[in-house]
């Protein structure tokens, strides 16, 4: 067990401090690691998770973090992201410390001055991130009873979404971008089929995986091989013309053409939304 040094006590359960032998700093995580703690203190009890920041720009901000926000914020957060790791078992990266601890405090501001973001794409990232957004509502029950504020549904989105984005790796910008996209190609299908979908019915739940997927190996240029594609464009003409509608919006989003055996899936998607359509009237 390694053994640290105590820099900064940021409340009973967590503290800064640095790895003797190596000289690097971490988040210590940890029941009771804090009490009473002092800096300069030695600590090797205790001690349930260490987060180490091998980015130095990723530490340099941080460090500016903690001179800037509520310690008690970055202290929740940081027990937040290791009940996220239990959870998870995997990696997150390591700009979720900055950037969580910031939205928590940026969230707290708001709902304090009665200001709520109205999130537009929550059903959205309940069906496709369900996972995230599981780990978003016990981050939001530790919240609620840190600082105790009422976390709306909303707001639950948007911390799933800094999850889904630090769990893969990827920024936040792109985990929006998709998700926006997606919620306007939906509006696309609603639009040309003349219908309203029922965003708690499970064809709806499997049209956002699919696009996401769908976006996810157009991006990374790979390819699906679809051997219906030509009975699909001829029997599913309707519904393959719908999905060409949408591919010409991801081309101007993304800048790539997507393949038309991509199409053909997403035709099939749509045919079956068409036919549960013909069935309710």
């Amino acid at each position: 067990m390694h053994c640290f040094n105590v820099i900064k006590v940021l409340n009973n359960n967590v503290i800064i401090a640095q790895d003797e032998s190596t000289g690097e700093e971490a988040v210590l995580v940890g029941k009771g690691l804090g009490f009473n703690a002092k800096p300069g203190e030695k600590v090797k009890d205790k001690i349930e998770k260490v987060f180490y920041f091998f980015d130095e720009s990723q530490l340099k901000q941080y460090k500016n973090v903690l001179n800037s926000i509520d310690r008690r914020i970055i202290g929740l957060t940081e027990e937040i992201l290791a009940m996220v790791d239990r959870e998870l078992a995997e990696p997150l990266n390591e700009h979720i410390h900055v950037a969580l601890a910031d939205h928590i405090s940026f969230t707290l501001e708001r709902l304090s001055g009665g200001l709520e973001i109205e999130n537009p794409f929550l059903e959205e990232i309940r069906a496709l991130y369900p996972r995230d957004y599981e780990l978003a509502c016990k981050a939001a029950e530790m919240i609620e009873e840190k600082f105790d504020v009422k976390i709306p549904d909303g707001e639950k989105g948007f911390i799933a979404m800094h999850l889904h984005a630090a769990r893969k790796n990827r920024e936040l910008s792109k985990t929006v971008k998709y998700t926006s996209m997606i919620n306007r190609m939906v509006e696309i299908i609603e639009e040309e089929l003349g219908i309203k979908l029922d965003k708690d019915e499970i064809n709806y739940a499997r049209l956002l995986v699919h696009l996401r997927f769908a976006l996810e190996r157009i991006e990374s240029n790979a390819t699906i091989k679809n051997p219906l594609l030509n009975r699909i464009k001829k029997d599913l003409a309707k519904s393959y013309r719908i999905a060409e509608k949408i591919g010409d919006f991801i081309r101007e989003r993304m800048g790539k053409v997507p393949p038309r055996d991509e199409l053909g899936y997403l035709a099939m998607h749509i045919q079956r939304l068409y036919m549960l359509k013909d069935r309710t009237g």
